[in-house]
C-alpha cells in the first residue's frame, strides 16, 4: 500500500495510529441491513441509532461488515452524529429470499478474534489536464418480469416467465432507452418452447423493432430458446421504443406456445445522467460524465464515483473534477479490460429497507455468537421434538408444546429467522432449516432429536410476485421431479446427507397454517385425538375407509391390497362408478360417523378426487365429523400440494377445516405413477397394523414406511421426498 493511500484510507475512515480496541460500548452489538436492489447505499449514524446502534463514537476498526459470511468493504463518511456508513450493496441472488442480509457488528473486547474489517480501497481518478475522456459508454437495459411460475422449466433455470404467446398471436414490450448514441445495439430475448409436436421446428417468431423487422427465428421442441438480432444505427430511440413478438402460427404443429422470460438490449449510451444515479461500463482510459439540469446537479456534489467491475471489491475512485456539469476522471493505469463504474450524488444513494437489531456479534467465521441464534448451536438438554416456526404462531403453539412436554418428550420451540441468522447468515434459505437439523442431529444433547414440526405454510412464491394470499411462512425445500418439476419436499429436511441414497433420519411433519386462527385449530385437533381415547369413544378409530377410482382396476387392486394389509382395521373399501354418486355418500357417511383412516386409490388434481369429483375443495371445507378426525391418504396426485400461492389443496383444507376434516393427512406434492406410489402404501399399511396398544407416533410409522423403500429406484425416490405429512409427526396413533 502506497503512503499516499494510505493516508487518503485513514482520512476517510477517521483512523487513528495505536489505537487499543474500545471497551464495550453502549447500544446494541450489531443490526442487520437488508438490501433489495444493487446500489451504493448509505446508512446514517442516526438511522443506526434509531435502531440502537452506537456508529458515531464507533471507532472504524471496531466495526465489521459482512454478508453471506464473507466480509465487505466499506466507507466512513463524516464525524460523530453526522457519520454514515456507505458500501456497495447486492440484490439477493437466491429465489427462496426476499433481501440480502448485511452485518453491521461492533466489536467490543480485545479477545475478538475477527479478522481486521475490510475498508473499501480508494485510488486516484484524477484525468490529465489534455486527456481525450469518452461521453459515450456501453450501456444494458434489461427488462424481465415475474408473472407465471413454471415448475418444469428444468434443473438449474429460472422458473418465473413473464408472458405467454399463443400462435396466432403477437405481444408488445416498451423498451425505455436512455440517451441514445450512434451505433448499432445488440437485443437477445430469451423464450421458452412450451409446446412440442411432430413437426420440425414447431416454433415460429419474428421480432419488430419500432416498426422494423430484426429477427426470424424458427426452432423446435420444450425448453428455452435465445434469440440475438443486431438493431441498426438510428433505429433506437430516446423513451420507449417498441419490440413486438409475433408467433404466425405457421409451423404446421396444432399449438405452438412460447413463454417470454427476458428481453436485453446493448446499446451506446452518451455519458448524461438523467437520474441522481448512473451506471455505465466500457474501457475507455477515463470518462466525461455530464451532469443534466433534471439529474446530477452542479449544486449536488458527487456523493459516490466508484469502480464496481468486481462488486464484492468496489473501489472508491477519488481526485475526480467537477466543473460546468461535467465530471471527469481517468481509470488507474493497472485496470485490464471493461471496467464498470457507479456515479451518484446524495440522493441517489440508496437506503436499506429496514434496519433490524440483532442479539449479538458475529463470531469469527462470521455465524451469531449468542442470542437466540447463537443458542441453536449448542440446546442445552437437547430435544425430541423440534418446532419451527414464525413469532406470531408462537402462542398459538403453547398447548400443543405444554401436551408434549408433559408425555416426556422434550421440546425445542424455534423462530425460523433465529435458524437464518445462524445457518445461512440471515437470508431466508430452506437449506438454513436441512443445516439446522443436521447440526442438532450431530452435536445437541443425545438421544438425537426425532421429530421435526415446520408450524406454518410454504408458498414457491417467497418473494410475493403473484401477491397471493398464501405467504410463504415456513419455507419448503422445492425439488426436481419427473412429473412435476420443481415441487415441494419437507422430507428434504431430515436427509442426514446429499447422497443418492439418503434416507430421513427424523420425521417431518407440517401445520400449513396462514393465520394464527388456523394454527390454533390445527393444534386443538391434534390435542383432541388422544382425548377421544381417554373419553373410551374409540371404536371409530379402528375404522377404515378405502376409496378406488372406478376408471382403472389397478386402482381397486391397489386399495384392496392395502385394507388386506390392515388386519386390525374394519376396513370398508368402494370402488367409484357412473356419477360417482354413491361413492360419494359413502365417503361422507364414513366421515359422518367416525372413521380412524380414510385413504383414496385413483387419479386427482390439487382439488378433487376422481374426474367425477366423487370428493373435492368444497366436500372438505363442510365436513362436520368434529374431534372424530381421521388420519388421512392418498395415492393420487397433487393432493398436497401446499406450497400453492393462491389455491388451497385437498390436504390443506383437511387440516384448516375447524368443525371436521382430518387431523392428518399424508399426501403427494407431485404426480406420479401407482407403480411407485405403491411400495409406501404398503410400507405404511403394515406400520399402521403393527401399531401397538400404547401407540406410536403417526412420524415414527411413516419414518418406518420410508425407510424400507428401495434405494435404487428414481420414481421411489420422488415418492420418499414428496409425500408429506401434514400433521404433527408426534402424534401418538392408537386404536
Amino acid at each position: 500500500m502506497t503512503a499516499l493511500l494510505l493516508l487518503a484510507l485513514l482520512a476517510m475512515t477517521g483512523c487513528r495510529a495505536g489505537r487499543q480496541p474500545a471497551s464495550p460500548a453502549s447500544g446494541i452489538p450489531a443490526v442487520k441491513l437488508l438490501v433489495d436492489a444493487d446500489g451504493a447505499y448509505d446508512v446514517s449514524a442516526r438511522g443506526l441509532a434509531a435502531a440502537g446502534f452506537d456508529l458515531a463514537t464507533a471507532e472504524p476498526h471496531d466495526l465489521d461488515l459482512s454478508a453471506g459470511g464473507q466480509p465487505i468493504p466499506f466507507l466512513l463518511i463524516g464525524q460523530s452524529k453526522d457519520r454514515s456508513l456507505r458500501f456497495y450493496g447486492q440484490a439477493p441472488d437466491s429465489p427462496a429470499a426476499a433481501h440480502n442480509v448485511y452485518w453491521l457488528t461492533r466489536r467490543s473486547t480485545a479477545q475478538d478474534r475477527r479478522p481486521a474489517p475490510l475498508f473499501m480501497a480508494v485510488q486516484s481518478a484524477a484525468p490529465e489536464d489534455r486527456a481525450v475522456l469518452s461521453e459515450v459508454v456501453s450501456a444494458t437495459v434489461r427488462l424481465e418480469e415475474q408473472r407465471q411460475y413454471v415448475a418444469t422449466v428444468g434443473p438449474g433455470d429460472d422458473p418465473w416467465l413473464w408472458a405467454s404467446i399463443l400462435a396466432p398471436a403477437e405481444i408488445q414490450v416498451q423498451i425505455p432507452i436512455v440517451q441514445p448514441a450512434s451505433g448499432e445495439a445488440r437485443l437477445r430475448v430469451r423464450v421458452w418452447g412450451a409446446s412440442s409436436a411432430a413437426v420440425n421446428p414447431d416454433h415460429h417468431l419474428t421480432l419488430t423493432l419500432n416498426a422494423v423487422p430484426i429477427a426470424d427465428a424458427r426452432w423446435d421442441g420444450l425448453g428455452g430458446h435465445l434469440i440475438t438480432a443486431i438493431a441498426p444505427a438510428g433505429l433506437l430511440r430516446s423513451g420507449d421504443n417498441q419490440l413486438v413478438l409475433a408467433a404466425a402460427g405457421d409451423t404446421g404443429a396444432p399449438a405452438d406456445v412460447v413463454l417470454l422470460d427476458w428481453v436485453e438490449v446493448n446499446y451506446l449510451r452518451k455519458l448524461v445522467a438523467d437520474e441522481a444515479r448512473l451506471e455505465f461500463e466500457g474501457q475507455a482510459a477515463g470518462y466525461a460524465a455530464r451532469i443534466s439540469a433534471d439529474g446530477l446537479r452542479p449544486q449536488e456534489p458527487v456523493a459516490a464515483l466508484w469502480d464496481i467491475s468486481n462488486p464484492r471489491q468496489p473501489i472508491a475512485l477519488r481526485d475526480h473534477r467537477v466543473a460546468s456539469g461535467l465530471v471527469r476522471f481517468s481509470v488507474p493505469q493497472d485496470a485490464h479490460g471493461p471496467r464498470r463504474f457507479l456515479l451518484a450524488t446524495q440522493s441517489g444513494l440508496r437506503q436499506p429497507s429496514a434496519i433490524i437489531p440483532a442479539a449479538g456479534p458475529l463470531t469469527a467465521d462470521r455465524l451469531p455468537a449468542s442470542g437466540p441464534a447463537g443458542e441453536l448451536r449448542a440446546w442445552p438438554g437437547g430435544a425430541d421434538l423440534i418446532i419451527v416456526t414464525a413469532p406470531q404462531f408462537r402462542e398459538a403453539l403453547q398447548p400443543l408444546i405444554a401436551a408434549r412436554t408433559a408425555a416426556g418428550l422434550r421440546v425445542a420451540l424455534v423462530d425460523v429467522g433465529d435458524v437464518y441468522d445462524a445457518f445461512s447468515y440471515g437470508r431466508g434459505d430452506p437449506a438454513a432449516i436441512q443445516a439446522f437439523m443436521r447440526h442438532a442431529l450431530a452435536q445437541w444433547t443425545p438421544p438425537a432429536p426425532r421429530f421435526l414440526l415446520l408450524a406454518g405454510d410454504a408458498s414457491y412464491d417467497p418473494r410475493g410476485y403473484l401477491k397471493g394470499p398464501e405467504a410463504d411462512l415456513i419455507p419448503t425445500r422445492l425439488i426436481e421431479t419427473a412429473h412435476t418439476g420443481r415441487t415441494a419436499s419437507d422430507v428434504w429436511f431430515a436427509l442426514p446427507d446429499d447422497g443418492p441414497a439418503s434416507r430421513p433420519a427424523l420425521a417431518v411433519g407440517r401445520f400449513p397454517a396462514q393465520t394464527v386462527e388456523q394454527m390454533k385449530t390445527m393444534v386443538a385437533k391434534t390435542l383432541s385425538h388422544p382425548a377421544a381415547s381417554a373419553s373410551g369413544d374409540s371404536a371409530w378409530r379402528a375404522r377404515a375407509f378405502l376409496l378406488a377410482d372406478g376408471s382403472d382396476p389397478a386402482f381397486q387392486t391397489e386399495a384392496g391390497a392395502f385394507a388386506t394389509g390392515l388386519p386390525g382395521y374394519e376396513t370398508q373399501v368402494v370402488a367409484s362408478a357412473g356419477d360417482g354418486a354413491q361413492a360419494r355418500a359413502a365417503l361422507l357417511r364414513a366421515f359422518a360417523d367416525g372413521v380412524g383412516l380414510v385413504g383414496y386409490f385413483g387419479h386427482g388434481s390439487l382439488s378433487q378426487w376422481t374426474k367425477e369429483k366423487v370428493f373435492g375443495s368444497g366436500d372438505a371445507l363442510k365436513l362436520t365429523n368434529r374431534d372424530r378426525l381421521p388420519i388421512v391418504f392418498t395415492l393420487t396426485c397433487l393432493s398436497g400440494f401446499f406450497q400453492h400461492p393462491s389455491t388451497l389443496s385437498l390436504g390443506e383444507i383437511l387440516l384448516r377445516t375447524s368443525g371436521g376434516g382430518a387431523v392428518a393427512a399424508i399426501v403427494p406434492s407431485s404426480a406420479a405413477v401407482l407403480e411407485d406410489q405403491r411400495l409406501l402404501a404398503r410400507e405404511l399399511a403394515r406400520g399402521l397394523s403393527a401399531n401397538d396398544a400404547n401407540g406410536r407416533t403417526l412420524g415414527e410409522i411413516l419414518l418406518q414406511a420410508q425407510a424400507a423403500l428401495p434405494a435404487t429406484h428414481a420414481g421411489v425416490r420422488e415418492i420418499l421426498l414428496t409425500f408429506n405429512l401434514l400433521g404433527d409427526p408426534s402424534l401418538p396413533v392408537s386404536r
